[in-house]
This record gives structure tokens, sequence and C-alpha cells, in this order.
């Protein structure tokens, strides 16, 4: 199994209550909805542990693809900014994210279950 993991900094301004009221209610359903190939998708939200300064992401999400041809498919139409799909998430991930700071790569998931 593939898995994307994408470490996202929340848009300077934005509470932490609006970041997550934005992905949840705007972002993660768009997602969902232009690419029906996701496995599994889980957004990991960030709670600093007491005394600590925490990490300088808000965000950790994962996103499962059956295959690296899926995974590279989704990858190419978002990066793919002259396409009406790469736009529309271009656009979107400027409400609510900082995207100069954020860091995806895939990775092969490996384990017993």
């Amino acid at each position: 199994m593939i898995k994307s993991i994408t470490l996202i900094k929340r848009k300077p301004g934005l509470s932490r209550e609006q970041f997550i009221h934005y992905y949840e209610e705007v972002h993660a359903p768009l997602a969902i909805k232009y690419f029906p190939t996701f496995k599994k998708y889980v957004r990991n939200y960030v709670i600093p542990l007491p005394g600590s300064k925490g990490p300088d992401f808000d965000c950790i999400t994962e996103i499962w693809f059956e295959d690296i041809k899926a995974a590279m498919a989704v990858t190419a139409a978002l990066g793919d900014y002259d396409t009406e799909i790469g736009r529309v998430f271009l656009r979107d991930e400027e409400k609510f994210m900082d995207r100069e700071s954020r860091i995806s790569f895939l990775v092969e998931e490996r384990g017993d279950k």
C-alpha cells in the first residue's frame, strides 16, 4: 500500500480552530469529491505536549492509495496549475494553509495489520 504524508502548517492569522474547521468542512470534502481513488484519508491535528514548543506544523495528513500509479496520478493532477483541478486546489489551499512550508512525500506502508 502506498501512502502520501503531508505536514501542513496553517495560514498565518488563522486560529487552530479556524484551520481545523476549514480543513474538515471545505477542503477534505473537496478532495474526496475530486479523488475517489483515495483508499483512506486521515487528518491528524497536532496537540502540543505541555511544556513543549511543539512541531512547526499543525496537521499530518495521510492518504492511502492502492498503488504507486494511483498516487502519482493524484500528485500530477494537483501539481498542474494549468488545469481546472489544479487551479481549484491551489485557490482552496491558499485559504487555509501556508503552502510554502508544506512538506509532502510518499511512503510504502508495511505492517502486521
